[in-house]
Parts: structure tokens; C-alpha cells; sequence
């Protein structure tokens, strides 16, 4: 997008307002400045008036002209310009003039005739091109007295500033866009352009020679007017602007759509009338409706245009038709979008303004584009229009200002933010009662979907700069909940069973009723068990792991499995249908590979291995001696197991190996929900080194390990961090006593211990032995 300081100066006054600092303020509001080019006329370059022309007696192509610089005789000057005419007001080079591609000026002769300056075309003068041949200058927009400095005529020092606008921002591919922007920034009011032209009401309305005809339902928005051209008139500052703006055109009637398009935004378009059919009442007839690509197109004799895309040249007018159809029109960006308008071959430069968003108030842009053509050239606006039904679709935002703050960072003023608002066209209500402005989308801003894109504009205007930097306070929120606990704990547990040896094995939470009985374990009461079993297999709910993981062990064993160790994490149930999830354990078989070590001839598995295989699993446990509730399990091999003082479940070995056809076999059934898991916490450790003692005392045979274990817990020095046991012994000399070999460890805190600090430690244990459970050193 190129615009100029002095065509932005036809919207709002910017008279004040450096380039500079225009840029700036351009690339604060989001509008990026790309590159700016400066243009101006070189001194000695004089206005002059054509007095009369002649033909070179020497050469075809060169012209005599007699120029009045305002001096006292005009001067002579050959001139080679097709376009010459006597009566014109052209730009002249005189004597001394160093035009921008460094030709100086001098005078001269040309085949044979004395010329004493030079006639120029916008090119010599360091402009872009605006037509074959030489500048001529509008004498009714430029009131200049000949032998007047161009340089110093502010109409001809201008600059060109393109703007690299993100593919959002359509509402700026227009100098009203950009105008309304910084309109807002300067809180400045935009000069809008009479509402329109005066209508020749001699002519005949629009009413009676065109109709307008919807073939079905269309997407876009048209109106259309016409206008009989009487004398169309070129714009020296028109086919400049559009020069320095890099639009192309080919006739004068192209440049007046080009202009006004590139002023308002609309999309305008003219049709010569012979590419319409006439209907029995001989008007045109403009039909619109959807081709074969869904997209809209005005036909007329054929199809002329697909709207917002594309026309046919045939349908285009040339400078010489007397009467002609001018159309804005407005197409939904996301409508051609998806319905292939990139695939059509000969769009034009329309399409890139309609796929960002072109602006929708069409009578605004057909209205300033008649109102140009009356005030440069001689035509006739026919009165009314013709135009489809409007599409107003109000798209409103409702906004908490506590909203607006947080995402901003800072509090701006109320007051600032609507009057920002209502400089950018967002008309907006305030409920000062509940801290929320409703606002009411522009139907020229497509981008607005949210209230981050309204912090955003205040943004833009406000000034990044201005808003104080703060550091990033981000909290996130703890997204942990019971479910994800769960699950982060199962997975915790399942690869420590894994990474055990244990492989995981799934069974129905069904089982059979007699074999549950059969061993006595509870069973589900029968009113309140399935009424439908899947099969007689499983007919009842289970309330133990232990008969299917054991029938699975039992399967492996039989395949020619030697050791075999597997886990459940499943349901199971009481009596009353109560669930609880419980995590079980089997092994059965060899410990262990066979291997050279081994000799080839691995132990099977004992109570003591499997109850160590466990603790790699559950961490650190106490196994107290009981009796078991059902008679699948050995009432000799049975302990219920302590976690954190409390029951947790149970190990123990299984009687019924021989019905299943096992070698030894362990399980172990644990309350799933009752194992630890908490985060790990790193504790402080002594860099001085433990010193160990074996102590060997006697105790009764029914003295459960627990109770000595609870004993050195409540009255051992603190010193002692570790203690367990290591030998049993018994002989008939020690009657119903045993020999029970502990290791003690004490680990010291701030000083290396000495001997005597050592046996005090071990004096006070076998005193607290002593006094507490009759127990003494043997």
C-alpha cells in the first residue's frame, strides 16, 4: 500500500506533521513503513503557457512552440511531444536547469532552430510516468501565472511513503483507511467529501433505462448509477498521485476508477452499455447471479465480471462512449476465498483488495467517484441508483474494562478508551453499573472478532511505548485433580512391578461362586449378585485376585514356564457390593534364571525372597504373623503387611499349590488406595562415617520381632538411624528362648563417635530391652 502526504492531505491536515514523525507514528500504530520517496520539481523549471505551435521545417517529428514564461516575449523551444498543444500550461526547463537524471539545460539549436529550453514529461522531471509525452497542467486545479517556480508550488512536493500492512488490516488498503487511523492518533476529524454530486436532473433517471436483476441468492453487496460523459478531462495531480503509487491504468476513465478506489476502499467498476441486453421495455438489463464455481458475476449479453475478482475487457469502456454504468460493489473475503476466486485466470488487481476486506459503504466510494468526474470533467450523473438489498449484519463485542486492564497490563482511563474507540469508528454504550462497554463492530473491520483484538487497537493508538513495562507475573494453575493422581500413581506402581520381573496380567472382575466358597472366601450376597453371569464360569463377582491370577500361574506353569511372576491391579468386592481397588502379586517357581552362578539349578522361591521382591515394589514394609481368612492360603506362611503403622494387606503362600498343579508359590494383596505415594523430599545427611555393631540377645520364642522393633524405635538413642536383623538361632540349652543377632547402625551428626560414645549407645538399648520386654545380651 503507497500512499502521499498530499493526497493523505485531502482527508486530514497533516500540514503540521513532519514526514519523520508521520512515519513514526505510522509504524507505532501497526501500519509498518517500508520505504519513502521524495519528489519535487528542480529549480529553474518554470510554469509556462503554449502561445502557439508550428511544425519544424527541418524534422517531422518536432514541433516549434512559443511559450510564455512571464517574461516580456515569449521564448521559443523546439519541443519532440505528440501530446503539444497551444493553450497549454506546461512545466518548462530553462536555461541552467539540472534535471534529476543530470542533464543540465541549455540553450541550443535543433536541426537548425535556436530552442532556448526544454518542454518536460513527468519522467525528466523525476516523477513517475503519467502519460505519452509532456506534463500538462490542469490551469482550472492550478491557478499559475506563467514564469511561476514549480519547485515552490507545494502541489508538486510530495512523498511517497509504502506501507507493508499485514494481510488483516483491508480496512487500510485505502487513503481513507489510513486517514481514519491516524485520525485516531492525532484525535484529528477526517475531512469527508460532499455526501454527492450534483444529479442532472435534464437527463433521465437511472430507473428508466437499466434494471437490475437477482438471479437467487448472492453473497454480495452492488450498487450501480450511470453517467453520460459529455467531456472526460485527464488530472495532472490525479496521474500523479497514481504514479507515485504504482497504478497502472490505460485509459483516463481507468485512472478515475483507480483513484477513487485507492482514496475510499471501494471496489468501482464501469461498463459500457452495449455489453447489456435490452428487455421488452428497452432498458439494460444487469443480471447477477452465481456461476459454476458458486462465485457471484454480473452478466449482461454474456458474463462480464465475477464481483470483487475480475471483468472482461470487452465489457470495459473506452474515453469515447457517450454513456456509462459505474458499480461498487462489496464481496465477503471469506465467501471467494473458499470458493476458488485464486483460480480464476484473469483476475485482476481487485482480487487482492477483496480477499483482505474491501470497504463496504459503497455509496460512499460511487459518490465521491462522481463527484471527482463532475469537478474534473464535463458529465451528466443520471439521478437514483440501482442496488441490491443491503447486507447490515451488526457484530457487537461486550468488554469488562477489569478485562480491558488485565490483558493490557495497565489502567487507561475510560474516557480515553471510548474517545480512541470513537475515533476508529467502534460505536460503543457504557453500563457504568456493571464496569462493561458494549461495542459495536465497524462493518470496514473484518479482523475484530474478540476483545484481545479491541485491547489491541487501544493499543496501537495509546502507544506501546507509553504503556510501563512490568514484569511477567505467570501463575499457572494446578491442573492436578484425583483422577490424574490416580493414574500418575497406578503407572508409578505398575512399572516398579515391571521393573521388578512381574508381568501384568487382566482377568474379569468375575469369577466362580463355587470355587470362592470352596476355599471360604466371602462371597457377594445373593440378592445382590449378577443376575445374568456371562457364563456359569463367571457367575458371581469376585471379591479376591488371588483364584484368577493363581489359574494363570497354573496355565504358564503347564505351558513349561519354570518361574512365573505376575500382577493384577484390579477391582474386587465385599459382601455388600462395596469396590475397592487391590494390587496383587504372585510368584511361583524358580527365583531365578538358571546361570553358572547358580550352577544351573536356581532356588525356587521361599517367604523370604518374595517378601524382599515386594519391598522393591512397595518400599520399606513390616510383616506381622496372623492368621489368614480363607484356607487357599498356609496358615504357617502368613503375615499380614505394615505400611506406615498401618494393615495393609497380606503375604503369604498358597495352600492349594497342589489342586493347581504349582511348584512353591507366593502371593501377595495389598489395598491399592492405602500405599503411599507421595513427592519425594530430599533430607539432610551426615558426611561423617556410621559405625556398625552387631548385638545378639535372647528372647522368648513367642516374642514377635514387632514389639522389639517398636521398643528400639521409642527408647534407642537417637544416634541410631538403622537397625534389623541379620541370624536366628536356636538350641535345646536355650529352653523357650532364642538368639536373635541385630545390626545396629548409628550414624553421627557433628563429630566423628569414639568407643566409649559407642558402647554407651548399646548399654542404653539392652537397658530399654531389658526394662520393657525382659529381653538381655546372651
Amino acid at each position: 500500500m503507497i500512499i502521499t502526504r498530499n493526497w493523505l492531505n485531502e482527508w486530514i491536515n497533516l500540514s503540521s506533521v513532519s514526514t519523520d514523525e508521520l512515519c513514526k507514528t505510522l509504524n507505532k500504530i501497526g501500519l509498518e513503513v517500508a520505504s519513502v520517496t521524495s519528489y519535487s520539481m528542480p529549480k529553474n523549471c518554470v510554469a509556462g503557457v503554449v502561445k502557439a505551435k508550428s511544425q519544424h521545417p527541418n524534422a517531422e517529428k518536432l514541433s516549434i512552440c512559443m511559450v510564455d514564461i512571464g517574461e516580456k516575449e515569449p521564448v521559443q523551444i523546439v519541443c519532440g511531444a505528440k501530446n503539444v498543444e497551444a493553450g497549454q500550461l506546461v512545466p518548462v526547463a530553462l536555461a541552467g536547469c539540472i534535471l534529476p537524471n543530470g542533464l543540465k539545460i541549455k540553450e541550443t539549436e535543433l536541426r537548425g532552430v535556436k530552442s532556448c529550453g526544454m518542454i518536460c514529461s513527468s519522467t525528466e522531471l523525476g516523477y513517475p510516468k503519467t502519460n505519452d509525452g509532456i506534463m500538462v497542467i490542469d490551469s482550472a486545479l492550478l491557478s499559475l501565472s506563467p514564469g511561476a517556480p514549480l519547485h515552490e508550488v507545494p502541489e508538486f512536493k510530495d512523498d511517497a511513503i509504502e506501507i507493508e500492512l499485514t494481510p488483516n488490516r483491508g480496512d487500510c488498503l485505502s487513503i481513507y483507511g489510513i486517514a481514519r487511523d491516524l485520525g485516531a492518533v492525532y484525535n484529528t476529524k477526517v475531512n469527508l467529501p460532499a455526501k454527492e454530486a450534483a444529479e442532472d436532473l435534464s437527463q433521465t433517471g437511472i430507473g428508466r433505462i437499466l434494471d437490475l436483476n437477482i438471479n437467487g441468492a448472492i453473497d454480495s453487496s452492488l450498487v450501480y448509477k450511470a453517467v453520460l460523459i459529455k467531456e472526460l478531462k485527464p488530472c495532472v495531480i490525479m496521474d500523479l498521485y497514481l504514479g507515485m503509487a504504482e497504478i497502472k491504468t490505460d485509459t483516463v476513465l481507468e485512472k478515475y476508477l483507480a483513484y477513487a478506489t485507492h482514496s475510499t476502499g471501494v471496489v468501482l467498476r464501469a461498463y459500457r452499455t452495449d455489453a447489456f441486453q435490452k428487455n421488452e421495455n428497452d432498458k439494460l438489463t444487469v443480471t447477477i447471479k452465481k456461476d459454476d464455481n458458486s462465485l457471484d458475476a454480473v452478466w449482461g449479453k454474456e458474463r462480464l465480471s465475477y464481483i470483487g475478482i475480475s471483468q472482461e475487457n470487452f465489457s470495459k469502456p473506452n474515453d469515447n462512449d457517450e454513456l456509462i454504468i459505474l458499480e461498487a460493489s462489496f464481496a465477503n473475503p471469506a465467501q471467494i476465498a473458499s470458493n476458488g476466486a485464486r483460480n480464476i485466470k484473469n483476475s485482476d488487481e481487485i482480487l487482492f483488495r477483496s480477499l483482505r476486506g474491501s470497504e463496504p459503504n459503497l455509496n460512499f466510494g460511487i459518490n465521491y467517484l462522481t463527484l471527482f468526474l463532475s469537478k474534473i470533467s464535463k458529465v451528466g450523473i443520471l439521478t437514483g441508483t440501482q442496488h441490491t438489498a443491503e447486507k447490515k449484519l451488526l457484530r457487537q463485542i461486550s468488554v469488562n474494562f477489569d478485562d480491558i486492564y488485565s490483558i493490557i497490563g495497565v489502567e487507561i482511563p475510560k474516557n480515553e478508551i471510548i474517545t480512541i474507540l470513537k475515533n476508529l469508528c467502534f460505536n460503543s454504550v457504557f453500563k457504568a453499573e456493571q464496569n462493561v462497554m458494549v461495542i459495536d463492530i465497524p462493518p470496514f473491520r473484518h479482523d475484530i472478532e474478540n476483545i484481545h483484538d479491541i485491547c489491541e487497537e487501544i493499543v496501537r493508538i495509546v502507544g506501546i511505548d507509553n504503556i510501563e513495562a512490568k514484569p511477567l507475573i505467570f501463575t499457572e494453575a494446578n491442573r492436578t485433580n484425583r483422577v490424574y493422581k490416580d493414574f500418575e500413581k497406578r503407572k508409578f506402581y505398575r512399572y516398579k512391578a515391571i521393573a521388578a520381573g512381574f508381568f501384568e496380567s487382566v482377568h474379569y472382575i468375575f469369577t466362580q461362586r463355587t470355587k470362592q466358597e470352596l476355599y471360604g472366601f466371602e462371597c457377594v450376597e445373593e440378592k445382590l449378585d449378577i443376575l445374568n453371569p456371562i457364563t456359569v464360569e463367571l457367575d458371581t463377582l469376585r471379591t479376591t485376585c488371588a483364584l484368577n491370577l493363581t489359574e494363570a500361574v497354573s496355565n504358564n506353569i503347564k505351558a513349561g514356564r519354570k518361574s512365573v511372576c505376575l500382577f493384577e491391579l484390579g477391582k474386587v468386592f465385599d459382601a455388600k457390593r462395596n469396590e475397592k481397588v487391590v494390587m496383587t502379586f504372585i510368584a511361583s517357581g524358580q527365583s531365578e534364571k538358571p546361570s553358572m552362578i547358580n550352577r544351573g539349578k536356581p532356588n525356587e522361591f521361599n517367604f523370604a525372597l518374595f517378601a524382599q521382591k515386594m519391598a522393591l515394589i512397595l518400599g520399606g514394609f513390616q510383616i506381622k504373623k496372623a492368621l489368614p481368612n480363607s484356607k487357599f492360603y498356609s496358615p504357617y506362611e502368613y503375615g499380614e503387611i505394615i505400611i506406615n503403622g498401618k494393615t495393609t494387606g497380606f503375604i503369604a503362600r498358597i495352600a492349594a499349590e497342589k489342586e493347581y498343579d504349582l511348584m512353591r508359590t507366593y502371593i501377595c494383596e495389598v489395598d491399592f488406595d492405602m500405599l503411599p505415594f507421595e513427592r519425594k523430599r530430599a533430607k539432610v545427611y551426615s558426611k561423617l562415617p556410621s559405625v556398625s555393631r552387631d548385638l545378639s540377645i535372647l528372647v522368648p520364642k513367642n516374642l514377635p520381632y514387632a514389639e522389639i522393633s517398636e521398643c528400639l524405635k521409642l527408647h534407642a538413642p537417637k544416634e541410631l538411624k538403622e537397625f534389623y536383623p541379620i541370624d536366628i538361632y536356636t538350641d535345646d540349652s536355650l529352653g523357650d528362648n532364642e538368639s536373635l543377632t541385630l545390626t545396629l547402625v548409628f550414624i553421627p551428626e557433628e563429630k566423628t563417635f569414639v568407643e566409649t560414645e559407642i558402647n554407651g549407645f548399646v548399654e542404653q538399648i539392652l537397658n530399654a530391652l531389658l526394662s520393657k520386654l525382659k529381653v538381655k545380651m546372651r
